[in-house]
């Protein structure tokens, strides 16, 4: 997930995540202190029934205001894998075959959603069935079929719908070219995928071409979605993706506002996660991190059932005046998360690695910390997250605290190096371009900066002709371990034309042979330290990446938002517990 986890048991799964558990800054930390991350424990649930567990204080009424700056990249479910699209469209208009249940008490299941369980396997694996729940309707009263579900996954294979998480799209056809024989259910195609088996209404079965124990953990992305052929719209099918929870769209301005209601046709019996307290959910595109952070401390207005989301955390500039007023100080939601933040380099255009050696010698991550909020992370040195299994901690290219200015220029030769950086045009994210363009100058590059739209900067990053050298992402696991962060990032046997997740256009050859081996695995001890050696051989051979800074969020909320928590798998405010005081 971007701001993408593997399991390979199907019980009781030892899992590296953010404490989940803690969710507020309580007063005995100031700025730069950090929480440390802890290893959680996920379990496949057996009962999946609704509805879900109360909320204590919750009530019905009033309406919840979120604040970001930026608009949704893709809120088309099968292209969603941002995550503020994710953490909105999971907790409140999406439903999926599984998901993760999680109530910010550092406990956390995977529990069949539109499904009556987490799955059932045989063939050694291979095959894997899943059974709707009675009761499950459309927004518009249409009953959710497994055709529905069988569609969804269709259109994710679809070359114009490039964007989503691709597992079951390549364990179905068994190559990460998945679309090269199906490409999905528009011009003639089929409607249902090739290795997909929809019997009756109530039953889905898939049938991978090798053994898959974590398919109830991918089952919990929105690839899994139902979606009615008869309202796809394509790619203007975000627009208006058809709700299957509790809430639905009522009008979506795109990069200004978007407004939800509650869904009458959703039924919280069915349903073992989500609440609808709130009358409605107001997403505000518009407001910078500081401008939302000002209101939520003034607590005033609509700011008082407000919350700032994701990236919209609270910024240095207003960060001490925060921690300076006890009543906005018990309003902070922080805790640690799975997120590396890294600036990618593009291998296609910047080939010599001493460049890439000197650019990871070269970087100040003390002071891009403190421009980025030395309370939201601490230093990177490593691809693999502090939370992940079998996280192995190095630093190959140890320039200190402020950067090793000299080692790059011996690295360099003396030349001058032009590059082009990206980056995401938010406050923030102007001020990391700002300093990496000044602090990297005495080393010898010379950064020429370039904002991108905030609802298109993956996409634009993704295509494999995009015209920049370097850029800024955080990637986080799908589900624990090193198997949904190596892969995604650096195989270069998946990279297409768009909708790229190796944005580093890495295609080295050891390197991919390595990660078939570490997947074929069993034992996930063994597996867990082989993704940690496969870090540091990425890091000595290649070095696409210069690690920056491992996350830690830290947001705001407003005093009448009550059962607010910071949700383990998104690393972001969870919102299906929310209500209004």
């Amino acid at each position: 997930m971007r701001r993408p986890i593997r399991f390979t048991t199907v019980a009781v799964l030892a899992v590296a995540l953010a404490a989940a558990g803690c969710t507020k800054n309580t007063g005995d930390k100031d700025e730069g202190d950090q929480q440390e991350a802890s290893t959680q424990t996920a379990v496949l649930a057996e009962n999946s029934d609704g509805p879900a567990p109360g909320v204590p204080g919750a009530k019905k009424g009033g309406t919840v205001t979120v604040y970001t700056s930026g608009d949704f990249e893709h809120l088309d479910p099968q292209q969603a894998y941002v995550i503020p699209a994710l953490t909105a469209g999971t907790n409140l208009m999406w439903r999926t075959l599984t998901q993760f249940r999680e109530n910010g008490d550092g406990k956390l299941e995977v529990v069949g959603d539109l499904a009556t369980n987490t799955g059932e396997e045989s063939n050694g694996g291979k095959t894997w069935k899943f059974t709707l729940k009675d009761g499950l309707k459309f927004e518009d009263g249409t009953p959710i079929t497994s055709k529905d579900v069988a569609y969804g996954v269709a259109r994710s294979f679809s070359p114009d719908l490039t964007e989503g998480p691709k597992w079951f799209q390549q364990w179905l056809a068994g190559s990460a070219e998945y679309n090269k024989v199906y490409k999905g259910p528009y011009d003639g195609g089929a409607k249902v995928p090739p290795g997909v088996e929809v019997p009756d209404d109530k039953t889905i079965i898939f049938n991978f071409k090798t053994p898959h124990a974590d398919v109830p953990f991918a089952a919990t992305m929105p690839t899994t979605s139902p979606v009615p052929a008869a309202k796809d719209t394509k790619a203007q099918y975000e627009n208006h993706p058809v709700s299957s929870g509790p809430y639905k769209i009522q009008t979506y301005n795109r990069s200004q506002k978007m407004t939800l209601v509650r869904n009458e046709n959703w039924d919280p019996n069915t349903d073992p996660i989500r609440h609808n307290f709130p009358d409605s959910y107001v997403f505000e595109f518009t407001r910078t991190a500081e401008q939302a952070s000002e209101a939520l401390l003034a607590d005033a207005g609509e700011a008082q059932s407000g919350l700032s989301f994701q990236d919209e955390q609270v910024p240095a500039s207003v960060y001490p005046k925060v921690i300076a007023n006890p009543d906005a100080k018990k309003r902070i939601l922080t805790g640690p998360t799975q997120f590396v933040w890294m600036i990618d380099i593009n291998l296609q255009r910047v080939k010599d690695i001493n460049v890439r050696k000197a650019l990871n010698y070269a970087l100040d991550r003390e002071g891009m910390l403190k421009v980025w909020g030395s309370f939201s992370g601490l230093p990177a040195t490593t691809i693999l997250s502090p939370t992940t299994s079998g996280y192995e901690d190095f630093n190959l290219y140890d320039g200190g605290k402020n950067g090793n200015v000299e080692k790059a220029k011996e690295l360099l030769g003396g030349k001058r190096v032009p590059l082009t950086y990206a980056y995401r045009n938010t406050e923030r994210n102007q001020a990391i371009a700002a300093f990496l363009r000044s602090s990297l100058k005495n080393a010898g590059f010379d950064l020429t900066i370039q904002p991108v739209d905030e609802d298109q900067y993956y996409t634009v990053l993704g295509r494999r002709d995009n015209p920049f050298d370097l850029y800024l992402q955080g990637w986080g696991s799908d589900w624990p371990g090193g198997s949904t962060t190596i892969p995604p990032l650096f195989d270069g046997r998946a990279i297409t034309p768009t909708g790229n997740q190796n944005i580093t256009y890495m295609n080295d050859d050891t390197a991919n042979q390595k990660m078939d081996e570490i997947l074929a695995l069993t034992d996930q001890t063994q597996a867990d330290k082989q993704w940690a050696a496969l870090d540091k051989d990425i890091m000595t051979r290649v070095v696409p990446i210069v690690p920056a800074i491992y996350d830690k969020q830290t947001t705001m909320y407003g005093s009448k938002i009550g059962g607010i928590y910071l949700s383990a798998p998104y690393g972001n405010s969870g919102l299906n517990n929310l209500y209004v005081k």
